[in-house]
């Protein structure tokens, strides 16, 4: 029995040093940046419906001057966001990493806009790395605009160091939206096509210089947590396995803009409100966004008045959102797309009169999403939200490994 317990203690320290090196050498490809929260974020009706009201403004272009429009979210909307850096020596930015625009903008040194004020700024003279372009820049919100001119510098985030990077260098913020955000600008993960002025956009320029070992990114968004501002990871590169459940199911991207991608259907409990439709997967929105039609019959689901408010006494009966991908099911608690304040209830589902859904975080806070961009297709798996989560996939493994060496080395 003792020789039977020592071959079984080597086999196991054996297991553990090999998975060690296997993994890695598979994490060695990948590159991290956290992303944060807003602190003390707690979703509201008030804050729902400010969030659709500059959804609505993103997803129209502004057709005067051929600029996308992009909303930036007031510090109560639950939005995700992380640090970069721009310029020789490093100017460090705060940003949201938005898969719903293609542009990356910070302040400039010389806005005065109470806004700028508030936050970081890129002095450009202060960079040795800082090449001219000089190109106007602006982009136009539903509760303001921001404007400036273009600039390349280096641009560095996740260890990862982007040459020349091409972003809006903003002088004006017109708007009271701006003044308590969280982060300073946008850094756009779209397609190139959705860019303004024909921008490459900075990943795609990350796979151009050799810097990532795939042509790969991807978001791990946390909705609750014991730490408070810490919001998850955006890995550059590739996936993590241990950071969610599963395999990733894949859809292909049906146009190379937004990640807009085909569901199979859509349905709460056992009410179809939704076939075929077209969804875009956007890290930029807190709201599920619905076309007009089918939110209507969302609405009056739950006797709903337009903005997704209605009385309520418990959600312990109210079923899942099941959203259908390439056969499929993603299924979302009710208390993660309903929100209860007394004896109301609020929607997180809303509409801007749009023909495909906008999956923001109510989604992509429940599955990691895998971006891929050189097969223009989305993964997506349920999160992994244990506590220790690349602890808990090792111990995964051992279950199944550990019990098959011993019973071989005990027979």
């Amino acid at each position: 029995m003792a020789r039977c317990q020592l071959k079984a203690m080597a086999l196991l320290a054996g297991i553990l040093i090999c998975m060690g090196v296997a993994t890695q050498a598979a994490q060695a490809a990948l590159h991290r940046i956290s992303v944060q929260r807003a602190p003390n974020f707690k979703r509201t009706h008030k804050n729902i419906v400010a969030e659709r009201d500059f959804v609505q403004q993103k997803y129209r272009l502004n057709t005067a001057n051929g600029y996308p429009v992009e909303p930036l979210s007031n510090y109560d909307n639950f939005q995700y966001y992380g640090n970069i850096s721009i310029g020789t020596p490093a100017q460090y930015f705060l940003v949201q990493f938005d898969t719903g625009s293609s542009n990356l903008w910070v302040p400039a040194s010389n806005c005065s806009s109470t806004a700028c004020l508030d936050h970081q700024t890129y002095n450009l003279s202060q960079s040795s790395t800082f090449a001219a372009n000089g190109t106007p820049f602006s982009i136009t919100y539903g509760t303001g605009s921001v404007s400036g001119f273009l600039a390349a510098d280096n641009v560095g985030f996740a260890g990862l160091t982007v040459q020349g990077q091409t972003f809006g260098a903003v002088t004006t913020e017109q708007g009271t939206n701006f003044v308590d955000a969280y982060f300073d600008g946008i850094l756009g993960m779209g397609f190139p096509a959705l860019a303004a002025d024909g921008v490459t956009p900075t990943f795609q320029n990350l796979v151009s210089q050799g810097l990532v070992q795939s042509p790969v990114f991807s978001f791990f968004l946390r909705d609750n947590g014991s730490t408070v501002n810490y919001g998850g990871e955006l890995i550059l590169g590739g996936s993590d396995p241990s950071l969610y459940v599963g395999g990733l199911t894949y859809t292909n991207v049906i146009q190379a803009e937004y990640w807009k991608f085909q569901t199979d259907y859509i349905k709460i409990g056992s009410t179809i409100v939704s076939t075929y439709d077209a969804a875009i997967a956007d890290t930029g929105t807190s709201l599920i966004i619905a076309p007009l039609a089918e939110y209507t019959l969302i609405a009056a689901l739950f006797n709903a008045n337009s903005d997704g408010l209605f009385q309520c006494t418990s959600l312990s009966s109210v079923p899942d959102l099941v959203i259908v991908i390439n056969a499929v099911e993603f299924r979302i608690p009710a208390k993660y797309y309903i929100i209860q304040e007394g004896d109301y209830c609020a929607l997180s589902i809303q509409s801007i009169n749009q023909d495909f859904w906008i999956m923001g975080d109510v989604f992509l806070g429940r599955f990691y999403t895998e971006f891929d961009v050189g097969n223009q297709r989305l993964g997506f798996a349920p999160v992994n939200s244990a506590d220790s989560l690349r602890g808990t996939a090792l111990w995964k493994i051992l279950v199944v490994v550990l019990p098959c060496g011993m019973w071989k080395l005990m027979n």
